[in-house]
C-alpha cells in the first residue's frame, strides 16, 4: 500500500564593487562602465532588494519546457550524478515493498536514470513529492517509467506543507530550495526528515559544492538583491547532520559528482536567458543593462562552460539493537 500522505497547509569576493572589477565591461564603452560603477555603490536602501518574491516561475513551462529542463540539456549533471545515487540506492534497496519519499522529484528523470543502475530491483512504494504543477503534471504522465513491480504516487507539494502519517525506508532530496537559502532553517527541516524515516531508514541529501555556479549565483543574486547572497551547499549539509549524529545513532558517508555545463552561447541566446533565469530565480527582462552585460561577460571569460559539483550525503540510521554491538 502507498503511504499515506496529505498535501496540506576561493570564490569571487561577492562584494559588489569588487565583483565589478573581475567582471569589468569593455574599457572602450566608457558610459556603461560609468554606469555599472555608480549602480554597485548605491545602497541597499537605494536599491532595493530586484530579486522576485515568489521563487518558482523557472519550474513553470515556457515554450514548451521548464528553464530547469533547459539547464539539463546542456549539462551531464544527470548522467554524472544519477550513476552515484544509483550506487547508493543499489547498497540500500535491498527489501520487496520498501517505502521511498523523493523530495523535489523534478520531472522524475534523475531518480529513473539512478533505479536503472540497480542490479535486482526490489518492489518499492514511491511517494514523489514536487510543487510545480507543470513538473507534477509531467510526472504523472510517466510513472509507467518507474520500475513496473513499483507503485508511484505524485504530490504536487513542498516538503513544508506535507502532511503524513507514514515513516519511509528512504527520503532522497534532491536540490530541493530546502527554507529558500535560509541556513537556520536547515536544522529542523532535517530534523523532521529524520524522523520521518523508520529506525533503520536512510536520508539522501544532494546540494551543490562550491563549484561555478555556485560561484555565478553568489556574485550576481549578491548583486540583484543589494545584499550579501549565500546559498545553501552540501557542506552546509554535511555539518548539520554531523551535529545529529553526535546525539542520535547515524552513519554518515559522503559522495559526490562532477559535471559540466556548456552554455550554448552565443548561438541560442534564447536558452541562455533560460538558464540564467533558473540560477538566478529572475527573469532577465528585470535584469538592469549592466548586469546582463556583466552575465555575458562572465560566460565569455568561461569559454561557456560551467564545472558543477554534485554533494551527496547519506544519514543512515542505526537501530538500537545494533548501537549496543
Amino acid at each position: 500500500m502507498v503511504p499515506d500522505i496529505q498535501q496540506g497547509a576561493t570564490l569571487w569576493n561577492p562584494d559588489p564593487i569588487t565583483v565589478k572589477t573581475r567582471v569589468a565591461l569593455s574599457q572602450k564603452d566608457s558610459a556603461t562602465h560609468f554606469y555599472l560603477t555608480r549602480f554597485v555603490k548605491k545602497t541597499t536602501k537605494e536599491r532595493g532588494d530586484l530579486t522576485m518574491d515568489n521563487v518558482g516561475f523557472e519550474y513553470r513551462n515556457k515554450e514548451g519546457e521548464t528553464a530547469f529542463e533547459t539547464f539539463l540539456k546542456y549539462s551531464n549533471e544527470k548522467e554524472k550524478s544519477s550513476a552515484v545515487l544509483g550506487r547508493i540506492l543499489n547498497r540500500l534497496l535491498i527489501r520487496d515493498g520498501m517505502t521511498f519519499l523523493d523530495v523535489g522529484s523534478g520531472n522524475g528523470e534523475f531518480l529513473r536514470l539512478a533505479l536503472s543502475r540497480i542490479n535486482h530491483p526490489q518492489r518499492v512504494e514511491f511517494v514523489l513529492l514536487e510543487p510545480s504543477r507543470d513538473l507534477a503534471n509531467q510526472l504523472r504522465l510517466t510513472t509507467h517509467h518507474f520500475p513496473c513491480n513499483s507503485t508511484v504516487l505524485v504530490e504536487c507539494s513542498t516538503f513544508e506543507n506535507l502532511i503524513t502519517n507514514s515513516q519511509f525506508d528512504i527520503i532522497l532530496a534532491s536540490h530541493v530550495p530546502l527554507a529558500k537559502d535560509q541556513l537556520e532553517k536547515l536544522p529542523g527541516i532535517f530534523e523532521r526528515m529524520l524522523r520521518l524515516l523508520k529506525p533503520d531508514g536512510s536520508l539522501i541529501v544532494v546540494l551543490r559544492a562550491k563549484d561555478d555556479i555556485h560561484e555565478f549565483r553568489t556574485v550576481f543574486k549578491s548583486w540583484l538583491m543589494g545584499r550579501d547572497y549565500r546559498s545553501v551547499i552540501i557542506d552546509d549539509a554535511v555539518s548539520i547532520l554531523e551535529d545529529f549524529a553526535r546525539t542520535m545513532p547515524l552513519r554518515i558517508s559522503k559522495f559526490s559528482a562532477e559535471a559540466e555545463l556548456h552554455l550554448p552561447y552565443p548561438g541560442n541566446m534564447r536558452d541562455v536567458i533560460s538558464i540564467v533565469e533558473f540560477f538566478l530565480n529572475k527573469k532577465w527582462k528585470e535584469f538592469p543593462d549592466n548586469v546582463r552585460q556583466s552575465v555575458l561577460e562572465y560566460i565569455r571569460q568561461r569559454k561557456s562552460i560551467l564545472r558543477h559539483i554534485d554533494g551527496f550525503v547519506v544519514a543512515e540510521k542505526i537501530p538500537s539493537s545494533q548501537t549496543h554491538l
